[in-house]
């Protein structure tokens, strides 16, 4: 709870109008203004795995758009260590998990197919992006054409 307690402290300082809304509400108004996914396409950067600055040597490169969802953590300053550890295709046929038996059903499900940073499968090893295959490379960079510098990484 300290740590939240300063989080917030923080964000009031340097926003002091600033409002706390419920993940509902949030929903309802990013409905509002993207009313399917078509033109969603965001990137960013997250330095740090967390809260306050754990990890300051990674670094994850996010890009999220209607065709897929891919992360690539770095550890700064060391060369060549960018790695894929999430790689979400959207055009792949998905299904619902079933559940493990009667009466237990699995609440905690996640769309995963190549690749995912949770690391629960066996496949979920973090790899160069110039380990996916071309088909996934060329998927990825007609979305992200930026990438294409980073194929040979």
């Amino acid at each position: 709870m300290e740590g939240l307690e300063r989080w917030l402290g923080e964000i009031r300082k340097r926003w002091p109008d600033a409002k706390c809304i419920t993940h509902g509400e949030f929903g309802l108004l990013w409905r509002q203004q993207f009313k399917d996914n078509e033109n969603i396409d965001y990137k960013f950067v997250q330095r740090g795995t967390g809260f306050p600055g754990s990890e300051p040597d990674k670094c994850i490169r996010w890009f999220m758009n209607k065709n897929f969802r891919l992360a690539m953590l770095e550890n700064v300053g060391k060369e060549n260590s960018e790695k894929v550890i999430d790689f979400t295709r959207y055009d792949l046929p998905t299904r619902e998990l079933l559940d493990p038996k009667p009466g237990e059903h699995v609440r905690n499900w996640s769309l995963m197919n190549r690749l995912n940073q949770k690391g629960l499968r066996p496949i979920d090893k973090p790899v160069a992006f110039s380990e996916l295959s071309a088909e996934e490379r060329a998927f990825i960079q007609k979305n992200c054409p930026e990438l294409r510098r980073d194929s040979a990484k």
